[in-house]
């Protein structure tokens, strides 16, 4: 039996000036990131995903002040990170950062996603967690990452969905000091398209 597997690969790209438009004083450092960050066939062949967190130290120049730290995520996949942000100190980080940044420290956060088309021709249906479940995996993806925002959004909904008003107030204003901390925000994309598979052996 054989299975033919397709990927490509989508990159997207959110800064704390919103969503990109020209007046967005970081959509230089967004294009560059998005042009060089890459996302290997090993990686994804193996699905290893999510989010990785960086700390960024800007000088008075707009230049490394140290070199970026992993706080939170794979350390696998932050080395792709890391060789994309040697290539932006290489071009010149000042010239792609905006001076209202210059002499700050950042949160940079990118996501490596793999999402799976499928067309086997059978109908699958989706397989849903206990309310245990969920919050243990919730709560294992923020210790991975302790700084990524969208998991305490996502552990939020779960504690008001399930009467826990408090909690939820309390991660959604995690979240929000985190968003007001992140420079920017990176999905690498990887698209798997599984393709029909054969009834017979070959």
């Amino acid at each position: 039996m054989r299975r033919q597997i397709l990927s490509t690969i989508l990159v997207v790209a959110f800064s704390i000036a919103g969503f990109a438009q020209e007046s967005n004083p970081y959509s230089e450092f967004n294009k560059f990131l998005a042009k060089n960050l890459r996302y290997a066939q090993e990686f994804r062949a193996e699905k290893v995903q999510g989010p990785v967190t960086l700390l960024l130290s800007l000088n008075e120049n707009g230049d490394f002040n140290k070199e970026p730290i992993l706080v939170g995520g794979s350390e696998t996949l932050a080395q792709e990170v890391f060789r994309t942000l040697d290539l932006m100190e290489a071009k010149g980080t000042a010239s792609l950062i905006p001076e209202e940044a210059f002499g700050k420290e950042y949160l940079l956060t990118v996501q490596f996603k793999m999402v799976k088309n499928q067309n086997t021709g059978f109908y699958i249906p989706e397989r849903y967690d206990t309310e245990s479940k969920i919050i243990e995996k919730l709560n294992a993806q923020i210790q991975e990452n302790p700084y990524f925002a969208n998991f305490y959004e996502q552990r939020a909904e779960y504690f008001q969905n399930t009467g826990q008003s408090l909690l939820a107030e309390l991660d959604l204003e995690k979240a929000k000091l985190l968003r007001n901390k992140e420079l920017t925000n990176i999905v690498v994309v990887g698209y798997e398209s599984s393709h029909k598979k054969s009834l017979i052996g070959e």
